[in-house]
């Protein structure tokens, strides 16, 4: 009896072994190995899915703060280098447009068959240089003093009790006399023959005078105008006025060279014709 007794604690301890045994394998599968393998009991079994390996990017990660906590700083040779930045202007920049050019173009005229050529201004490349300034005010200068030399004469007469305007009329009337007028301004047309040839006199006795004083004096005066002698006398007619004859009170006067003019040669008939010319005939009848 005591031996049977022995047996069956010892399969009593056996058994319990075992039970022990699976429950610590149950315990080590999890919930959803077991919900897998039972799905597969019943139906066709689930490929097998592969993780992303994600471990090996945290790892790389890590790698790189390592390596960027490890950083120690600027080196030297960093510090002594020179960085150049160039920064290019790409674009281009549009023709500039004159004043006149705009004008123009904003105009209801129709433009000309040859335009004047338009020269663009840079305002940045507008200096003048220093030969050209000197030269634009030694001829400002020299207009100045040919004018003060033509007009030298006017000054004899400023001290004087005269009124000023008459120096300033004769001053205008060189200035017109410079740029080209055919006449001056204080010519009278008509008077007397006698007090224009005394006038004329005055006038070359007055000029010859003053010339040898500005000689004497050092003045360089300008240039005598020399005069041609040689005058045409034709008269200028009118527009519309006839070419032969005198014209007055309605009236075309023409006189018999007019006439003979307008005629022309009268052709000869060689020694005959005529009253009484050639020999003459004797009357018949008698």
């Amino acid at each position: 009896m005591l031996g049977k007794r022995k047996r069956q604690t010892k399969a009593i301890s056996g058994s319990e072994v075992r039970s022990s045994r699976s429950d610590s394998s149950a315990s080590d599968v999890d919930a959803p190995e077991i919900f897998r393998r039972h799905f597969e009991t019943q139906f066709t079994p689930l490929p097998n899915i592969e993780k992303p390996a994600v471990v090996e990017e945290e790892l790389e990660e890590e790698d790189e703060s390592e390596s960027e906590s490890a950083w120690g700083g600027i080196s030297e040779e960093d510090q002594n280098a020179i960085e150049v930045v160039e920064h290019a202007d790409v674009h281009t920049r549009m023709a500039a447009v004159s004043k006149e050019e705009l004008k123009s173009f904003m105009s209801s005229k129709p433009p000309t068959s040859a335009p004047p050529i338009s020269i663009v201004r840079n305002p940045s490349a507008t200096t003048v240089d220093g030969d050209d300034a000197s030269e634009a005010a030694n001829l400002k200068k020299d207009l100045a003093l040919h004018r003060l030399l033509t007009e030298s004469h006017l000054l004899d007469s400023a001290n004087s009790s005269t009124a000023m305007g008459k120096n300033r009329h004769k001053a205008t009337d060189l200035r017109l006399q410079a740029l080209g007028a055919k006449s001056s301004i204080f010519k009278q047309e008509k008077m007397p023959m006698s007090e224009r040839k005394g006038i004329i006199a005055k006038q070359t006795q007055r000029e010859k005078a003053r010339r040898d004083e500005a000689r004497q004096n050092g003045i360089i005066l300008e240039k005598v105008k020399m005069k041609s002698k040689m005058e045409s006398g034709k008269r200028d007619r009118g527009v519309g006025a006839p070419g032969v004859g005198k014209f007055s009170g309605g009236t075309l006067r023409l006189s018999k060279k007019d006439i003979a003019d307008i005629e022309g040669p009268r052709r000869g008939s060689n020694g005959r014709g005529g009253r009484g010319g050639g020999r003459g005939r004797g009357k018949r009848g008698k």
